[in-house]
């Protein structure tokens, strides 16, 4: 079945060749409920239809009796074609009807689609390479790469078969001398009958015609266009070289607009791939202690006050999935890293670094988020979403399940009032949360990740630091800011 970006069923209009096949069957459909209607009608007709006997009286006429022999009775003759039995079969054979009538419609209205992914690769050759192009995190190559999707989005959105494009990731930009290479993929929903090389050849059809028809933002070198098709599998392995990139388990992506629009207010429960790089930080022995967020396939970004208690590696676990039980994904903690200038009463640097045993293979259920740029900032009211397993009350339990909130990024000037945190914060912190309360990250969160997205791509903004309770009026959540820390998570992991 046709899908849209969040892979939900699109019911498509009937092409124009199919219809004359629905309604050839509809009218064969048609002309079997009169054969039956004729039936049923002689069926009516014959003698047997009223209880009488070949040779019987004449339907429909009265019988006399004289009344010497019989005294005379008042009784009112009731027709009896319409007696249970014949009336059941009468309602199975319309029943049986409309069900074909529905199946062949929906046989050939309704195809059954599957995804379909290629790997293209071509020269551009009036932009110059840039060395931070190299760097996926980089903000270069970033608004480089949204511009290259945006337009293949332009390209097969405005095509005949403008249904059938799901979604493009630029995986690499290398130098050549001629300007620069692009290697990208690609993601389509067509039907399960068609083969990847017919539609190759549709997917080349289009591109040309935009090569030759329309003015695009970047010049495509013709020659050196190649497309070739690839499974499931090499087309993750493909995405896992790109941060922040969510998935559903059927390999399709997941956008941004599937969270927010199940979130009015509050914390809900997070579905499975949602939040792919969340993790739960564990002490032997007492369970749950922090979040953290995974930023490779070997290192975890918390909060440096999650590990007051405890500071021994061999003594952690971390967990990931949306139930802390059973987790999806299990490793043990090999070093931990505290940033060298946390102050425990000031909450300042309240950032810390843990390097996994074991490294995870990326799926669908596990996944990095992106680091961002250190010059990125966001404006007030900017949405972000903050994820964890901590009480959804002050003082409360721990949940089993990974729950969510949105949340609005809030000014440091409005933080710094009086009313608020009255100075309190600093330039390595940031604000999230409602000034009127009632969303907030709370208790057990701590560690964990505060997200927003950039074109259905996952940036990590903050880490859960501290806040005065949960959810109060006036007293948002205060988060580590992760773009003051980008130097230092470099020089300890190379990211």
């Amino acid at each position: 079945m046709p899908v849209d970006e969040a892979g939900q069923p699109r019911v498509e209009a009937c092409p124009p060749e199919k219809f004359g096949q629905v309604v050839a069957h509809l009218l064969e459909i048609l002309g079997t409920l009169q054969l039956l209607c004729q039936l049923l009608e002689k069926m009516a007709q014959s003698p047997g239809a009223t209880g009488h006997e070949n040779g019987g009286p004449e339907r429909g006429r009265p019988v006399e009796f004289s009344e010497v022999d019989y005294p005379q009775v008042e009784y009112q003759r009731r027709q009896q074609f319409w007696d249970p039995i014949r009336l059941a079969l009468f309602t199975l054979a319309i029943v049986a009807i409309i069900g074909i009538a529905i199946g062949i419609v929906t046989h050939f209205v309704v195809e059954d689609d599957k995804s379909f992914y290629y790997l293209a690769s071509f020269k551009v050759t009036n932009i110059k390479y840039k060395e931070n192009y190299g760097m996926k995190s980089s903000r270069e190559f970033i608004e480089r790469s949204h511009q290259i999707e945006r337009m293949m989005s332009r390209i097969f959105r405005r095509s005949s078969g403008g249904g059938r494009f799901i979604k493009s990731h630029v995986i690499r930009l290398s130098p050549d001398e001629q300007g620069m290479n692009i290697l990208m993929v690609l993601m389509f929903r067509y039907p399960s009958t068609d083969s990847a090389e017919q539609i190759k050849k549709k997917i080349e059809r289009i591109l040309y015609q935009s090569l030759k028809t329309k003015q695009l933002p970047l010049t495509i070198n013709k020659s050196s266009f190649t497309l070739t098709s690839i499974d499931s599998k090499k087309m993750r392995n493909l995405l896992n070289s790109r941060c922040g990139i969510r998935m559903t388990s059927s390999n399709m992506p997941l956008p941004a607009s599937s969270s927010t629009e199940r979130i009015v207010q509050g914390r809900e429960t997070a579905m499975e791939g949602e939040w792919p790089w969340q993790a739960s930080l564990q002490l032997i022995g007492s369970g749950h202690q922090c979040g953290a967020t995974l930023i490779s396939n070997t290192w975890l970004l918390t909060a440096a006050h999650c590990f007051r208690k405890n500071k021994d590696p061999s003594q952690w676990i971390a967990t990931f999935g949306t139930t802390i039980t059973p987790p999806a994904v299990q490793r043990s903690l090999g070093k931990i890293i505290l940033h060298e200038n946390y102050h425990r009463e000031t909450n300042e640097n309240d950032i810390a670094l843990a390097q996994l045993t074991n490294r995870v293979e990326f799926s669908n259920i596990v996944q990095r988020v992106c680091l961002p740029d250190s010059s990125i900032k966001l404006p007030p009211k900017t949405s972000v979403f903050v994820t964890g397993f901590g009480s959804i009350v002050d003082d409360g339990p721990t949940q089993n399940k990974l729950r969510q909130a949105r949340v609005e990024t809030i000014s440091t000037d409005v933080c710094n009032r009086k009313d608020v945190y009255d100075g309190l914060i600093t330039s390595g912190m940031l604000c999230a949360g409602f000034m009127e309360g009632k969303v907030d990250a709370c208790k057990g969160d701590s560690g964990g990740p505060l997200v927003y997205d950039n074109h259905d791509i996952w940036y990590l903004v903050g880490i859960v630091s501290w806040g005065q309770s949960c959810a109060l009026p006036k007293k948002p959540g205060v988060y580590t800011r992760v773009t003051q820390y980008r130097g230092w998570i470099a020089s300890k992991t190379g990211i």
